[in-house]
């Protein structure tokens, strides 16, 4: 009988153990599956393609709330988490999310005009460079000729620089978050980048930009003040093309199509500098041709005072050789006519702005310039010219007034006898 009683109690307590430990196991498996799903909850708001995707994980967030939240006390000692934070938390991070997605639909339409004008301004371009091509090649431009070649260049340059805003405005306003993203991107981030890039139609925008600029310069004479223009221009678009071109080459690595348009952007940028430069220079080497100085040509900072110090060395080793008027009329020439009236002032800040010259190359020449003068126009050969040339007015006033008093004096004599 004991042995029954002792059997049953051991059947009894072995029951209720059994019991604990699969009520146990139900609430670890309640507990898991809460924990996995939530977390899959917030990797599918990261990886999140479409605001339609968002809504759909915002529904099933909610189920999860309302479906656990009578095991919110055992989850909350389980995870040791809050599960009401936890929850406000992720709502956050969709709506988030969700904001993302709207302001690409803005920024979509917004793209969308302004590709419409960006459009329409790169085809009034190639009109207006053919007809501007057509006017140069006339022989003989008549005074009408003149005048609608200034408007259309005019005009053209006032295209330029609206289209390269709109670009630019394009640029920003497309890459602003892919900028700011730091990492490798995810499938779906990449997604969205391709989504911008062809909405945007950026790549052949950016191209058409560069080659037009590239045209202006090649179909009109530009200025320094122009040229300064559009080397900040260069600065600036560039500055941002290095901060989203390697990134966009990255997200396109597996494209080749898109790599390699890429790749022929940094070219192009880089055609673009180089255009400028030369441009710049150019300007610069046609003062000294103007004039007849057979100053060497010349396209860096460097290479400008080679040339320069050459050209001033062979006056200074030729002094002599030739006539001393033809050896200063050469210097100031060169001097008034050149240097200290147009480059100086005038081109060499430019130049030492963007970084294509420096103060050491400006102080080089113009130590070979004032040596040269000690030369062919020294300050003791100024003296005495003025010394001489005082003289020589300062002997004309007093034959003037003793002429005038002689006359005076025989005047009075006349006078006098009468």
């Amino acid at each position: 009988m004991r042995n029954g009683k002792f059997f049953f109690l051991i059947v009894l307590l072995s029951g209720l153990i059994f019991n604990s430990i699969s009520f146990a196991q139900s609430d670890l498996e309640k507990v898991n599956s809460f924990d996995s799903r939530f977390k899959q909850y917030e990797a599918a708001i990261k990886n999140a393609a479409t605001l339609d995707e968002c809504n759909v994980i915002g529904e099933n967030i909610a189920k999860l709330k309302a479906e656990y939240a009578d095991l919110k006390t055992l989850i909350e000692k389980s995870l040791l988490i809050n599960f009401e934070d936890a929850f406000a938390k992720i709502e956050r991070a969709l709506e988030v999310r969700k904001g993302d997605f709207t302001q690409i639909v803005q920024l979509t339409t917004e793209v969308g005009s302004l590709k419409d004008r960006v459009s329409e301004l790169s085809q009034q371009n190639v009109g207006l460079i053919a007809q501007i091509r057509q006017l140069q090649i006339q022989s003989n431009k008549d005074a009408q000729a003149i005048a609608s070649l200034s408007k259309l260049v005019a005009q053209l340059k006032s295209n330029i620089e609206q289209r390269d805003e709109l670009v630019r405005g394009i640029v920003d306003s497309l890459m602003q978050e892919f900028v700011k993203t730091p990492g490798t991107l995810n499938e779906a981030e990449k997604q969205n980048v391709f989504k911008k890039v062809d909405n945007g139609n950026l790549f052949y925008n950016i191209e058409r930009t560069i080659s037009d600029n590239i045209q202006f310069m090649k179909v009109t004479e530009t200025k320094p003040e122009d040229l300064s223009k559009m080397k900040g221009q260069y600065r600036d678009f560039n500055k941002v093309w290095r901060q989203i071109g390697p990134k966009l080459a990255e997200v396109y690595l597996n494209r080749r199509d898109k790599s390699m348009q890429i790749a022929n952007i940094d070219n192009m940028f880089a055609e673009w500098n180089a255009r400028l430069n030369d441009e710049m220079w150019g300007n610069v080497n046609r003062l000294f041709r103007d004039q007849k100085l057979a100053v060497l040509p010349f396209r860096s900072g460097e290479q400008f005072v080679n040339s320069v110090n050459s050209f001033v060395d062979d006056e200074i080793k030729n002094y002599g050789v030739k006539r001393s008027s033809e050896s200063e009329n050469t210097y100031y020439a060169f001097t008034d006519s050149v240097y200290f009236k147009t480059v100086e002032p005038v081109w060499i800040p430019l130049l030492i702005e963007n970084n294509m010259m420096t103060e050491a190359n400006k102080d080089s020449v113009e130590k070979r310039i004032a040596g040269w003068k000690e030369i062919v126009a020294p300050a003791s050969k100024i003296n005495w010219f003025y010394i001489a040339g005082g003289a020589i007015i300062l002997f004309l006033v007093i034959a003037y007034f003793l002429k005038g008093k002689k006359k005076f004096n025989v005047n009075h004599e006349i006078k006098e006898k009468d």
